[in-house]
């Protein structure tokens, strides 16, 4: 399914993952929430290495050593990642290239508390992983940091099959959440 990478993969992983925006003043937004099973992570691999000769033998490896788990992927943006709505007297200033620096500290992430909840209890994650998202050099303008990724890793057999919930409470202490019907999903 993976090595396919065209639209029978898209379809397959489309339910996985669910868009969410929390237009913070000035401050970032969950762009992605996504949930990937057991199964759905093999798909997913496979999707990223297709182009590598990625082999069935090479996911199995993978999966065993990995073992089961259930992954939460989150997508933090900065502000200025995201394109600006209006530009007219109304909207605000863009950032001197000092302010983006103050705002942008490659451990930002840190400050939002991410959890899968299942019947109104947290699950207890196995691991957290992050990575800072960078915009491209360019000729004219240096990379700067334009976000991050943050992997919860929960061990399969704490996760039922069932409905759960991706709660995100924001800096500024709003929820942002998303369910994903874990019976459905493979």
């Amino acid at each position: 399914m993976g090595q396919r990478n065209d639209q029978a993969t898209a379809s397959f992983l489309a339910p996985y993952s669910k868009p969410a925006s929390n237009a913070l003043e000035g401050g970032p937004h969950v762009a992605e929430i996504e949930v990937l099973t057991p199964f759905a992570q093999v798909v997913d691999k496979s999707r990223e290495r297709a182009s590598g000769g990625y082999s069935e033998q090479q996911a199995a490896a993978e999966y065993r050593q990995r073992g089961d788990t259930v992954v939460v992927r989150v997508r933090l943006m900065l502000p200025s990642a995201f394109p600006k709505k209006e530009s007219g007297p109304a909207s605000a200033p863009a950032p001197t290239q000092d302010q983006k620096k103050a705002i942008r500290p490659e451990n930002f992430w840190q400050n939002f508390q991410i959890s899968m909840k299942q019947r109104d209890k947290t699950l207890a994650t196995r691991s957290i992983q992050n990575k800072p998202i960078y915009s491209a050099a360019s000729k004219d303008a240096p990379s700067v940091l334009d976000g991050a990724t943050v992997w919860l890793e929960y061990d399969a057999k704490s996760v039922a099959s069932e409905p759960a919930t991706v709660e995100i409470v924001t800096p500024d202490s709003k929820t942002i959440a998303a369910s994903f019907d874990l019976e459905k999903l493979r």
